[in-house]
């Protein structure tokens, strides 16, 4: 099985690189995807970001390591995890494909002491890599979906014992349950929490939110973040029911990857909706959705808004990141599909904090009902604000685990 996963990486690595040229452009970065990098910090824990959400992750993370003295290095997969890291973390690199010989070249520049993977980034060729280098390698904000589990089984003879040698900080007792599941020794497993509650705004988040409320021109918003492909004219229906019976209401919508904000302008002009970007800045004439077609600035979006719909649950890929608005006190609405965020989804429902919804109907009258009493929504974001206070600290006991694996 190795043996024909080597052969298969080899032959499609063209295609993968080709992938990147069209998809990321300047951040595609081809020499960092096959191991020549520039130079790097040495003898540091290596910490592998795949998108936006772990590189937050990984830098909180970064934060807590570099505190206690111990250097740190990060990679991403996606150009706007490169982007981001770039930005606030001071350096990128991009995480190089799963080719032996890009692995190998990579370890031999970074030379880590120690591999940290957030949430589930099991590449085979690297761990045989940090199991021939007598790397550690720790999993942190450990998850897996039942479906990460099924075919991870199904692939086991990919990593050879070498799923065995990880060391998993699981964000809950059913992660935990599952990485065992997958032949990680009990002992090699903390359950720590989910670091996602430790998250905060980023540090230009006032000026960011100044921004975007200049542009509202004082108008009420409701928010649609990471709003996935296929959700476009759901979320865009749903604001036209509401502006039946809320005229003056208006949509921020914020698609999860910047290639479809040509569709979201598409779907709005459709429904005869004007549209005004965040990035042309004021003028145009009236408009009624705007689209945040920028990255990093999604905090400050959900800041602005009455409320917030949370995408990637009306449509089957999991969920995005329901903490986020819970966070600033705003009360959250999402789809059937929360896989992603299962616990958290719950919580937030148990605590009165959210609204599950099925449709576009249910959305607009979800949102009409909040708009309509200031009571009830403002009880809804204090309640969910709450619970996401309550389970903070997960960064501290994972910084903690992540020496102890080190060590």
């Amino acid at each position: 099985m190795r043996v024909i996963y080597r052969v298969l990486s080899m032959l499609l690595a063209p295609v993968w690189l080709l992938v990147l040229a069209l998809r990321q452009k300047r951040e595609a970065r081809f020499r960092e995807r096959l191991g020549f990098y520039g130079p790097m910090r040495q003898d540091a824990i290596w910490i592998q970001a795949a998108s936006v959400g772990e590189v937050r992750l990984a830098l909180r993370l970064k934060e807590h390591l570099e505190r206690r003295g111990v250097p740190v290095t990060v990679t991403s997969t996606t150009g706007t995890g490169l982007t981001l890291l770039a930005r606030e973390g001071g350096e990128a690199a991009a995480f190089p494909i799963d080719l032996v010989s890009a692995v190998r070249r990579a370890f031999r520049r970074i030379k880590p002491r120690m591999i940290v993977l957030v949430e589930t980034e099991l590449w085979p060729h690297l761990l045989r890599r940090a199991a021939l280098d007598n790397v550690p390698v720790c999993v942190v904000n450990g998850r897996l979906s039942d479906r990460n589990v099924a075919r991870t089984v199904k692939l086991k003879a990919l990593y050879g014992g070498d799923l065995s040698r990880l060391n998993v900080a699981a964000q809950s007792e059913r992660h935990a349950l599952r990485f065992h599941a997958l032949g990680v020794p009990e002992s090699s497993i903390r359950v720590t929490g989910n670091m996602k509650f430790d998250l905060e705004p980023p540090e230009d988040f006032m000026k960011q939110r100044g921004e975007i409320m200049a542009l509202l021109d004082g108008a009420a918003v409701w928010v649609a973040g990471s709003v996935r492909e296929g959700e476009e004219r759901a979320v865009i229906t749903a604001h036209g029911l509401l502006r039946k019976r809320h005229p003056g209401v208006k949509l921020l919508l914020a698609p999860r990857h910047l290639d479809r904000v040509g569709t979201c302008r598409e779907e709005a002009e459709k429904m005869g909706l004007a549209v005004r970007f965040r990035s042309s800045g004021k003028g145009g004439g009236p408009w009624d959705v705007l689209v945040l077609d920028t990255i990093g600035e999604l905090w400050a979006a959900y800041e602005c808004g009455l409320a917030a719909f949370v995408g990637g649950s009306l449509v089957p890929l999991g969920g995005q990141n329901v903490l986020e608005p819970a966070y600033l006190g705003k009360p959250v609405v999402f789809g059937p599909f929360t896989e992603n965020f299962l616990e958290e989804a719950e919580g937030l429902l148990l605590a009165e904090g959210a609204v599950r919804i099925g449709d576009s109907t249910n959305l607009a009258g979800v949102l009409s009902g909040w708009i309509t009493s200031d009571r009830s929504r403002k009880e809804a974001g204090r309640k969910a604000a709450a619970y996401v206070q309550k389970h903070r600290g997960a960064a501290g006991r994972t910084a903690e685990a992540v020496l102890e694996c080190l060590s």
